[in-house]
């Protein structure tokens, strides 16, 4: 919201912008959490919530998004791709002055949705408190929607912090 009142007076349409993405946001966080939602749905809030950063970060940010070949309509619980986004961006992209990119992968495999997500990996990142909380919510409701047939797991490739998720695809049924 700082970021908003500071962008009033010198970009009143980016504000807006802004605060749309905060809604979107919002609705999403304040949503049932057994709910499955669209692929594309999810990545769109990914997104929005990317341009929020932006503004905060500016140049600092640089996001490759890789995610024209996942299926728009495969099911997947809601906030399970922005967390990871949030995650990668706080201990990827923030301690590092220079700013950094991460990348967001996303395709079909197998019957399977397969994401990726991957930043820099700034000293422990991995080993942060609340990167673990975000992924154990994450591997929770991984487990509540498709028991055993979704994965999540996290390693460091070098010098990126990877975080893989595997959920099988789901569709919503047709009338």
């Amino acid at each position: 919201l700082n970021s908003v009142l500071g962008l009033i007076r010198e970009d009143p349409k980016r504000a807006e912008t802004m605060l749309e993405n905060l809604a979107d946001l919002f609705r999403a966080l304040m949503s049932e959490p057994r709910v499955l939602v669209p692929f594309s749905q999810e990545l769109a809030l990914a997104k929005a919530y990317v341009e929020i950063e932006a503004i905060r970060l500016g140049a600092r940010l640089r996001v490759a998004w890789h995610c024209d070949a996942a299926p728009a309509d495969a099911l997947v619980p809601s906030l399970i791709l922005q967390p990871l986004v949030e995650n990668a961006i706080l201990h990827g992209v923030v301690p590092l002055a220079a700013g950094a990119q991460i990348s967001v992968e996303a395709y079909e495999d197998d019957g399977s949705l397969v994401l990726f997500v991957r930043n820099p990996s700034a000293g422990n990142a991995g080993d942060h408190e609340g990167n673990h909380l975000a992924l154990a919510n994450i591997r929770e409701r991984l487990e509540l929607h498709f028991d055993v047939e979704a994965r999540l797991r996290t390693y460091t490739d070098g010098t990126e912090f990877v975080v893989q998720v595997r959920l099988p695809i789901h569709r919503e049924q047709s009338h």
